[in-house]
């Protein structure tokens, strides 16, 4: 019995603690309009809160794209591709010091600290993660959480 309660506790956690769909009317006016400036032709459009963030997912021009907000302001864009478009540079990277990983997904975002950045998930036996981060001309930063 006690391992019911610990797993539908568990699960009712689990559930609080992802976003949540957001109607257009509850987003601050200051979020939407930012958005509608900065992405005009934005196409199925559709907004989540969580805790802190206010995301919104969409088409620009066949991309799609995801904008985060916190306190209103913008915080960064990620422009999603193929894998297999990431630069070169980055392969050669991975292949190098994490050989027996695979990329995963590769994002390319800017945020409000001006930085440019090439997020590169990888991962090895779909349980062993990670996020590197490159930056515009695909020289290592860092790892990314």
């Amino acid at each position: 019995m006690k391992k019911l309660i610990l797993l539908f506790v568990a699960i009712l956690f689990s559930v609080s603690a992802f976003s949540q769909k957001l109607a257009v009317s509850d987003v601050p006016p200051q979020v939407l309009n930012d958005f509608k400036a900065k992405f005009a032709a934005a196409k199925k459009v559709n907004w989540e809160k969580d805790k802190e963030h206010i995301k919104v997912v969409f088409l620009n021009d066949e991309t799609k794209m995801k904008a985060e907000y916190l306190n209103n302001s913008w915080k960064k864009t990620e422009y999603e591709f193929k894998a297999e478009y990431t630069p070169q540079k980055i392969k050669d990277y991975v292949k190098q010091y994490y050989n027996l990983y695979k990329i995963k997904e590769v994002v390319f975002s800017d945020n409000n600290l001006g930085e440019r950045l090439y997020e590169v998930k990888i991962e090895k036996k779909k349980k062993d993660k990670l996020v590197l981060i490159f930056d515009i001309s695909s020289n290592f930063l860092r790892l990314g959480n």
